[in-house]
């Protein structure tokens, strides 16, 4: 199932601006594109050990490294090991939720890492990018499903 995928790699506005004939379209090639979803562990200096693959232009994580850190340096530690995936003049794209401790998947309750815009900065230069466009947006309440106030979304430049 790659609605999911298809919704982050094409925009969530998308759908709205896309009928459903075009909407089709682009997720045939979002399906054709995709040649293999690799086990990642951003824990590990080698997030893909024991693979090894040449760097890429472009990560994008999202949603991810908040709930695999339990703490701000193993955050830190997780960017700087994605890090070595991209390459030089390479983009990292980041979506986070902002100042949130749980969510829920089901009846399930996950615990996630509080991270506020300023951590998610300074966590995201000190890894070795350059902040090329940086966008916030707040939660207009409090939900049932989740407790974050916002998202912080950005795209980064490897030096």
């Amino acid at each position: 199932e790659t609605s999911p995928l298809t919704m982050v790699v094409c925009g969530p506005i998308a759908l709205a601006f896309f009928c459903r004939e075009k909407w089709a379209q682009k997720e045939e090639k979002v399906q054709r594109t995709i040649k293999q979803v690799l086990k990642c562990d951003v824990t590990q200096a080698n997030p893909l050990a024991p693979r090894s693959l040449p760097p890429v232009d472009c990560l994008l994580s999202t949603l991810c490294l908040e709930g695999a850190c339990k703490d701000l340096p193993t955050y830190r530690s997780a960017l700087k090991n994605i890090s070595s995936l991209v390459k030089p003049g390479g983009h990292l794209v980041l979506f986070v939720i902002l100042e949130e401790t749980f969510y829920m998947v089901g009846q399930h309750q996950f615990s996630c890492l509080y991270l506020d815009q300023k951590s998610v900065e300074e966590a995201v230069k000190e890894a070795g990018f350059d902040i090329e466009w940086l966008e916030v947006t707040r939660f207009s309440g409090p939900g049932t499903l989740y407790d974050g106030q916002g998202a912080c979304m950005l795209v980064a430049q490897k030096h």
